[in-house]
């Protein structure tokens, strides 16, 4: 038996060796042959030249740019087979450009801004398929990825229109309020672009008139809104306008050039309103349309269910990749023999003691067994404890609330970026990178939802002039933090941070300590 087995190792070692140096000769001209080719001429590389540059190049070849050349590569075989609607073909295209432009700036020493920018646009166009699909939260992510990255990339226009796309996202989902956080973080850049601030605008006009502020709505639209290029985002506003109006007459012409217009996802937010509209005109043929529109819609929507379920899974394993690099690739053939030799011992190990195995695993049955019993038993203990978990949190106080949402780690991270230093009002502008993300400011709205769901909403209805823009600074007051701290953590001048804090402190008709009016506005609406 062990001459066998020494044969074996030889002869395995032997194959290892030949295989790595024919790899290490094809790697070469197949790394070459993908470095030198054309934007032009990318999609037409076949599939199979890609896999062995791939292997090679990651074993072999020091040239870095290989990594992204690959990546550029599949991103645009990942939009013809988009076009074609092959969408898991095309997301698993995807997935691998930004596997190798993720490789390629892990090793990569000085990153260029149109480096950041290229990701940006796997993380936009995969954002596109899965929105295209329905598929809200990963869209979300995905969109909020490419943001930042087009941040880091310092390309304003394309950080505005990413911004307009994901309020966007949240209005078609019915999240009017988190789509108004976006079209107003938009409005807040310096030097808009004039087709870009209409859009904003247009946009933040329809999310407010779905969030029944009328008064604000009325106010913008008499002030700023665009008469002249009837375009979309026209016929999407002037419809909305006169639909919250009741004026159901005057919207139908301007929410059917929606529905003729617009994606998917446009044309369904049209059909609810017109289905809406002719209910009430009492035009029953009409509405049938529409809600058969809709019918259809939803019809599709449980057809791609599986495909779904498919891009969940795909995004799963590979939007949380970790890069892992091999800098010390020249060592790659001596680890290959010690892990061959390795697992011959092993084997051979296995067949000697094949039969200490077998008891080990009929005593191990044995005790699974045994475990299942106690599993079941711990189980049952689990559901009586979540019940009484549920009851409790079912019945939480204020003071309860509070807690939970002080001991979030998005209140303590914020809470504390600020411990020891020293801001004053004429040194705010020094502190800048102290500023919160935009992510973290919208976890942050969301955690403050969850902990205090009814606030928001009886503020509003309690205190006429109270914007959703507002909302930001009154968890910053509640969270104690001063008008400087909040300037720095906003990232605005303290003159804006102490207009914002007059406003409010005018709308409730107080001169104290803001933060703790709130806090007991809370306690007494409890």
């Amino acid at each position: 038996m062990r001459r066998i087995f020494k044969y074996i190792s030889i002869i395995s070692l032997i194959i290892i060796s030949i295989t790595s140096s024919s790899c290490d000769r094809i790697s070469r001209s197949y790394c070459d042959t993908i470095l030198n080719i054309t934007d032009s001429n990318m999609d037409t590389i076949s599939e199979n030249s890609i896999i062995i540059a791939e292997e090679c190049a990651k074993k072999y070849h020091k040239n870095i740019e290989i990594n992204k050349k690959i990546s550029q590569i599949h991103y645009i075989n990942a939009a013809n087979k988009h076009s074609s609607e092959q969408f898991f073909q095309s997301a698993e295209s995807y997935y691998k450009a930004l596997h190798y432009i993720n490789l390629y700036l892990s090793q990569k020493k000085n990153i260029k801004k149109y480096d950041y920018q290229f990701r940006a646009e796997v993380f936009e166009r995969l954002g596109d398929l899965y929105n295209e699909l329905n598929i809200f939260k990963q869209t979300a992510e995905l969109y909020d990825k490419s943001l930042s990255d087009y941040k880091k990339a310092e390309n304003i226009e394309k950080s505005l229109n990413m911004l307009i796309k994901i309020g966007k996202l949240y209005r078609y989902n019915h999240i009017p309020d988190i789509a108004m956080i976006y079209f107003e973080m938009a409005e807040e850049y310096d030097n808009i672009p004039k087709n870009i601030y209409r859009k904003i605008i247009d946009n933040k006009l329809v999310t407010l008139y779905e969030l029944n502020d009328y008064n604000i709505a009325d106010s913008i639209f008499e002030n700023h809104f665009n008469t002249i290029i009837q375009d979309y985002d026209y016929h999407s506003v002037i419809g909305t306008k006169y639909f919250y109006e009741r004026n159901y007459e005057s919207a139908l012409p301007h929410l059917k050039f929606c529905f003729d217009n617009g994606n998917i996802q446009e044309k369904l937010m049209a059909s609810e309103k017109l289905a809406e509209a002719y209910f009430n005109l009492k035009d029953n043929e009409n509405e049938l349309i529409y809600i058969q529109h809709q019918a259809q819609s939803n019809s599709s929507e449980i057809r791609r269910t599986p495909l779904k379920l498919d891009l969940e899974n795909i995004y799963d394993t590979n939007i949380n990749e970790e890069i892992i690099i091999d800098k010390n690739s020249k060592y790659n053939k001596i680890a290959l023999i010690f892990s061959t030799i390795t697992i011959i011992i092993v084997v051979y190990l296995f067949i000697t003691n094949r039969k200490n195995y077998r008891k080990k695993i009929s005593e191990a049955e044995e005790a699974i067994r045994d475990s299942q019993i106690n599993i079941k038993k711990k189980e049952k203990i689990i559901k009586d404890i979540s019940k009484k978990l549920e009851s409790i949190e079912n019945e939480n106080d204020f003071e309860t609330s509070y807690k939970l949402f002080c001991e979030s780690n998005i209140y303590n991270k914020i809470k504390h970026s600020l411990d020891g230093k020293t801001i004053m009002i004429k040194n705010v502008n020094e502190h800048s990178k102290y500023a919160i993300s935009n992510n973290e400011l919208i976890i942050l709205t969301k955690t403050f939802n969850e902990s205090f769901p009814n606030f928001i909403g009886n503020l509003k209805n309690e205190f006429e002039g109270i914007t959703n823009s507002d909302i930001k600074f009154l968890i910053l007051f509640i969270m104690d933090f001063s008008d400087t701290e909040i300037a720095v953590l906003l990232g605005l001048t303290y003159s804006a941070t102490n207009k914002r804090s007059n406003k409010l402190k005018d709308i409730f008709n107080i001169e104290d300590n803001l933060g703790q009016f709130l806090l007991d506005y809370i306690k007494s609406n409890f």
